[in-house]
């Protein structure tokens, strides 16, 4: 018995835009699953989809069951970023994974331009696939382009009933269509196979030309060296004859953008180059330590022991402790350190933490800062072979092509999750009635409709992701917008401190106008409109049998989802009320199953990047 698999992290993108492209390419009768993505790769036996979920967490995943064991077929990423080469580069954690699992890696990709002045080298993503053929004769990165809209080259085209998703790709529905016939029809050889029917097709024919008349390695080698600034203190990446390197601006925040991009340099230049990442302790936006330059070793040890401050909670103290010995055992400035007894000594720990992780087993060596201290290691000795092949030893390490029997599924039953939530009041009661869905935001999946309070931070300012920004269906002069905070089940304490937060849009001037802001950059009001009347909404689930006597001040209305098939919208302000004339129904939600709750008990329970 043959059964495909469709795990997402967005009930939209995965229900109602990806699962009838499968559908469409099955014979009737195929038995089709919708499962929650799991949140760890230890929810998964080892083996390849252990392995994927290890390197990275897809917005979705096809896999296919037969004779009860389960094989990956796609990753698949839904990316709205703007088109940098940070965040290009930051996002090949996904091919790493495919090409090791021997699988597809899909990449929905918005291509929108920043209105914005943040800096940021230009990149042509066709570039990556390009040289994935070149260096491996992989091709299975397929870029599906998510075009802009005609009129306005900062926003994304969106599909006008999935707010969340593109309009129709014809590469995206070619290149699935022909990984599940080829599957269907026998799993031996079927990449290959799959490979040679997208080949015949005129969407990936174009596809093609783009990648081929993009540059490859050599040339992004050369573009970075040409762009040796002449304070190194601001200097991404670092080439060299035998080695190359790129900046960790921070162990904090999951070491992103750079973890991405050192992943990126590793797997394609590790057959030519050594690998280092290069620790800033020079920072423009650091306190007056941090400031200014490093120019001793009495100031570098100060300055570490601040950078380790600033980056706390990003990685374990036992590795910022053995940081800080080995300065401190340092005889100069520019001193090598073989570290290898350190990564050999904490092995077992390793794996514990991405960052660290990524550091030890992709890395062949860490500078402190790009005239301090330099660490090295063999990196090969510790994934199991020092004369490997890095890629060969990754593969061997997370078992990546060991298909492991199918994990045992259990239907969603009365609960609903954050994702559901928010999809029930846009799919149930805003899109129905007309409004306009200017932004909606799925847990993992930020919409286009970013918030800035602070424009003059640039890249370090925070940015708000409201759940929903909608508009009424007409100008209405009693509501300007409508924001909507969604939690999963109820839980008072997190629901009170949420609510807290959106509800300082009708009172804080600059979160107003920093809401206007995203509006007129969205092309959906003019800049002499003003923003003052904002609905203000939350939503969660709850069970009949555990009732609330939660009484929130001040917002608007309340969407509560009972024992996952039923909804109701209390509404307490009438100009709202006269636009909704339906305030219960039915969810109507897709059958949905998870994993049961059993875990991978393998000592490898690694999640690097």
């Amino acid at each position: 018995m043959q059964e495909i698999r469709l795990y997402y992290e967005s009930l939209e993108q995965g229900s109602d835009y990806l699962l009838p492209m499968i559908s469409e390419a099955v014979p009737k009768g195929t038995n089709i699953k919708l499962v929650k993505r799991p949140k760890k790769a230890n929810q998964f036996p080892s083996g390849a989809l252990y392995s994927i979920m290890s390197f990275t967490t897809p917005d979705a995943l096809i896999t296919a069951v037969k004779n009860g064991i389960e094989y990956p077929l796609a990753i698949i990423e839904f990316t709205e970023a703007v088109k940098t080469e940070d965040y290009e580069l930051q996002r090949t954690y996904g091919a790493l994974a495919s090409y090791l699992s021997e699988t597809f890696y899909i990449k929905i990709s918005g291509h929108k331009e920043s209105e914005k002045v943040f800096g940021g080298a230009e990149y042509n993503p066709f570039s990556t696939p390009k040289i994935l053929i070149d260096q491996f004769g992989y091709e299975g990165y397929i870029i599906a382009d998510w075009g802009t809209e005609t009129d306005n080259k900062f926003t994304l085209q969106r599909n006008q009933n999935f707010p969340s998703c593109p309009p129709e790709i014809p590469i995206l529905r070619s290149t699935i269509q022909a990984i599940v016939k080829s599957f269907l029809k026998s799993e031996k050889n079927w990449f290959e196979n799959s490979i040679k029917d997208l080949k015949q097709t005129s969407s990936y024919k174009s596809y093609r030309k783009e990648v081929d008349n993009a540059t490859g390695a050599k040339e992004l080698l050369a573009t970075w060296k040409a762009r040796r600034a002449t304070n190194l203190n601001k200097l991404r990446y670092f080439v060299n004859k035998d080695w190359v390197g790129a900046k960790i601006n921070r162990f904090s925040h999951a070491m992103d953008p750079d973890r991405g991009i050192l992943n990126f340099i590793s797997f394609v230049f590790s057959k030519t180059h050594k690998i280092f990442g290069i620790y800033a302790l020079v920072r423009p936006r650091g306190n007056d330590i941090l400031k200014k330059d490093l120019d001793s070793l009495t100031t570098l040890r100060s300055k570490l022991k601040e950078a380790i401050a600033k980056d706390s909670g990003g990685v374990p103290s036992w590795f910022t402790d053995e940081l800080i010995k080995a300065a401190k055992s340092a005889k100069t400035q520019n001193e090598t350190i073989n570290f290898q007894s350190v990564w050999e000594k904490h092995k077992t720990k390793i794996s514990d933490n991405k960052v660290v992780a990524t550091i030890a087993f992709l890395l062949d060596g860490m500078y402190l800062n790009h005239n301090g201290i330099k660490l090295v290691w063999d990196r090969r000795k510790l994934l199991g072979n020092s004369k490997g092949e890095t890629l060969d030893l990754l593969k061997t390490y997370f078992s990546s092509t060991k298909f492991s029997s199918a994990s045992a599924l259990v239907e969603e039953s009365n609960e609903v999750d954050e994702d559901e939530v928010t999809y029930a009041i846009a799919h149930r009661v805003l899109i129905p009635n007309k409004f306009k869905i200017v932004s909606i935001s799925y847990p993992g999946s930020q919409g286009g409709g970013a918030i800035l309070p602070d424009p003059d931070l640039g890249k370090a300012q925070p940015r708000e992701y409201p759940d929903i920004i909608a508009l009424p269906p007409s100008k209405n002069a009693k509501i300007d917008v409508l924001l909507n905070e969604s939690k999963g089940m109820f839980r008072q304490a997190v629901i009170e401190k949420d609510t807290a937060k959106i509800l300082c849009y009708k009172s804080d001037k600059k979160l107003q106008e920093a809401l206007k802001e995203t509006l007129v950059v969205a092309q959906v009001i003019d800049k002499e409109d003003t923003v003052r009347n904002i609905i203000i909404g939350v939503a969660f689930g709850v069970k009949s049998n555990t009732p609330t006597t939660w009484k929130p001040d001040e917002v608007d209305f309340i969407f509560r989802i009972t024992d996952r098939k039923k909804w109701a919208i209390g509404i307490f302000n009438q100009a709202l009320r006269n636009l909704i004339p339906k305030i219960e129904g039915n969810t109507n939600f897709p059958t949905v199953y998870k994993l049961t709750s059993n875990k991978n008990d393998s000592s490898q329970q690694t999640m690097i990047f």
